[in-house]
């Protein structure tokens, strides 16, 4: 297996900016003997088995406890709102429903969609089935992120979540004028986060490069709309109307929160994913790999 490894960024910033050398160049640098993958992959291995061995009572109390958690916050977040009108309760209110959309999201959802709980059994921890509370419908999330980021992670051109196909962020992503506007298009990611990852599966610049036709996304489109009209309905029309006369201050609310959680999940993932110094890997230095 040979990986290439491209450096991409400084961590001591030179007096003027380098060149970045060009993709594929430290392939013979970084090239790992055989007996060397092997010893490397029997470690990951060894990793595994203790922690599968590890397993029990102990995780599943934990992500129950998680999720009591975050459905307690939603009950006590949907009860203050009914009142939204009194701005202690507003405020109380956005506060309890942005930490269940965050738990739900971040430490539920992501990591119940990874199958990390599949081994219990319970239908409610299945990877496969499971919903969370994001626009984004859970199959189209478990293909992008389990399958096309952790199977492609840091490979220019394949992992998309480098940038969402939008934002540039390494030197090696290829310049063009239209990147001028990364800021704007970082802070409008931020505050649409949920949109972002729901439309994450088109793969739209593909689609608008003549890669990919519209006529293949269509199911997606359609599952999309189902997820978004469902959260849409929940939060800025269901909820708002049972308010009564809070309905206004209760969508705010809603908007509030789902903000909140945006700027969140954004800012946890973009800093945790692409610090400065990551290792990011040509294409072609992934064709050999296992």
């Amino acid at each position: 297996m040979t990986i290439t490894r491209l450096r991409s960024r400084s961590r001591t910033a030179p007096a003027r900016a380098a060149k970045p050398e060009p993709v594929g160049s430290a392939a013979l640098r970084h090239r790992l003997a055989p007996e060397h993958v092997e010893s490397f992959g029997a470690e990951l291995d060894a990793i595994r088995l203790r922690v599968l061995a590890d397993l029990g009572a102990e995780d599943v109390d934990y992500i129950r406890r998680i999720i009591r958690w975050q459905r307690g916050l939603e009950v006590a977040a949907r009860g203050m709102l009914q009142l939204a009108l009194l701005p202690p309760l507003w405020l109380g209110g956005v506060i309890a429903l942005s930490l269940s959309k965050i738990l739900d999201n971040m430490e539920i959802g992501h990591n119940v969609m990874h199958g990390q709980y599949d081994w219990t059994g319970d239908p409610t921890l299945a990877s496969g089935t499971f919903e969370w509370d994001n626009v984004c419908p859970g199959d189209q999330w478990r293909h992008s992120h389990n399958f096309m980021h952790h199977t492609h992670t840091n490979i220019l051109g394949k992992d998309r979540d480098l940038g969402y196909g939008v934002l540039r962020i390494s030197s090696h992503q290829e310049w063009s004028p239209k990147d001028l506007g990364n800021p704007v298009y970082a802070f409008l990611l931020a505050v649409l986060f949920q949109w972002g990852v729901m439309l994450h599966d088109l793969e739209i610049e593909r689609i608008h490069g003549g890669e990919r036709r519209w006529g293949e996304v269509r199911p997606l489109v359609r599952a999309m709309r189902r997820k978004a009209g469902r959260q849409i309905l929940k939060d800025y029309i269901l909820f708002p109307l049972l308010s009564g006369p809070s309905l206004l201050a209760n969508l705010a609310a809603n908007a509030t929160a789902n903000l909140v959680r945006n700027v969140w999940a954004f800012t946890i993932i973009f800093c945790g994913h692409f610090p400065d110094g990551v290792e990011e890997f040509a294409p072609d230095g992934a064709a050999g790999e296992t």
